[in-house]
């Protein structure tokens, strides 16, 4: 149908009018001015085009700044999605509580059922975890742990404990990455990966539909950071030498994202964090006092495609990689 000018204005006009103004779908517009569905959306397209609608939004509830940083993070590193969360203070206790809320809230809309999850441990991801409402119409999920555990760390922050909290609250079945972390010898940590249930967790952890990764903080001392880990100050050293700002899975990097080798690196039973490039969707949470250079590593390696973190670190990130 061919429209004149004067003809097409008023189709315009009356059209935006309605959509905008009260509200009618457009199928009721379409059905009302008699034009296709296809010739509608070029009507109300060209009238945002030309200046006859021009959209205000009012942010009454004052947060359009952690959407700017959000913008920020995923143009300047490419990221499919990102999440600020407002802290009061840059205080570990406040930021934990907050990402861990906000990491719930985004695994909620995410989980599927029949799907693959690949999961790490930390303290972050057990908050996280514990804050997830249970359902249970989402079935058949594949829950599947990415990283040994540790004997000197919290048991509720265990990547089997985490995994079975997981799957109380949907359901599925546990695939777990029954291996200490950190092996004693480069001999012992060879010999467990060619362990067959060992290779299967880890083999089906490259083909997950949704990963959840923690970011591990830059090693500064055994006081704040080894304790968990059975982390030596030989190995500490080693860290720093090498220029660590922080791991995922174990996998220390630094801040150009480049890994960490290290003895510690021939001695971890977890995913080569090289794969999670591969994955559909890797969910990295982390934030707080000491992880703003864990994050900028984490992103510039491309390790992850989401993040969740505050607005502290996030200003703190954007600042230093302009």
């Amino acid at each position: 149908m061919s429209l004149g000018s004067q003809q097409r204005y008023y189709l315009k006009l009356k059209a935006a009018h309605y959509y905008y103004e009260k509200d009618y779908t457009q199928i009721q517009i379409a059905k009302m001015l008699g034009v296709s569905r296809i010739t509608l959306g070029k009507l109300l397209r060209e009238a945002k085009e030309e200046g006859m609608v021009k959209v205000e939004i009012v942010d009454v509830r004052d947060v359009r700044a952690l959407l700017d940083l959000e913008v920020r993070l995923q143009e300047r590193f490419g990221l499919v999605d990102a999440k600020v969360v407002d802290c009061l203070e840059y205080a570990r206790g406040e930021v934990l509580r907050k990402l861990a809320m906000a990491g719930a809230r985004y695994m909620e809309r995410a989980m599927r059922s029949g799907m693959k999850l690949g999961l790490a441990w930390g303290r972050t991801q057990e908050l996280l975890v514990d804050c997830i409402q249970e359902n249970r119409n989402i079935t058949d999920l594949e829950v599947i742990t990415l990283v040994g555990g540790s004997a000197l760390s919290s048991i509720n922050a265990q990547p089997n404990f985490i995994a079975q909290r997981l799957l109380e609250k949907y359901s599925g079945t546990g695939y777990i990455l029954n291996a200490p972390f950190l092996c004693q010898t480069e001999e012992l940590c060879r010999a467990l990966y060619r362990e067959p249930q060992i290779a299967e967790v880890l083999n089906r952890a490259k083909t997950a539909d949704l990963t959840l990764i923690g970011i591990g903080e830059t090693p500064r001392s055994l006081e704040d950071y080894g304790k968990s880990y059975n982390y030596t100050e030989e190995i500490l050293g080693e860290l720093k030498s090498a220029g660590a700002v922080g791991d995922i899975c174990a996998n220390f990097y630094d801040i150009n994202g480049k890994i960490c080798k290290t003895s510690v690196s021939r001695r971890i039973v977890a995913i080569d964090i090289e794969d999670l490039r591969k994955h559909k969707k890797v969910v990295a949470v982390g934030g707080g006092p000491n992880k703003w250079a864990s994050v900028v590593g984490a992103l510039r390696g491309g390790y992850l495609n989401v993040l969740i973190t505050d607005k502290f670190t996030a200003e703190k990130v954007l600042d230093f990689t302009e």
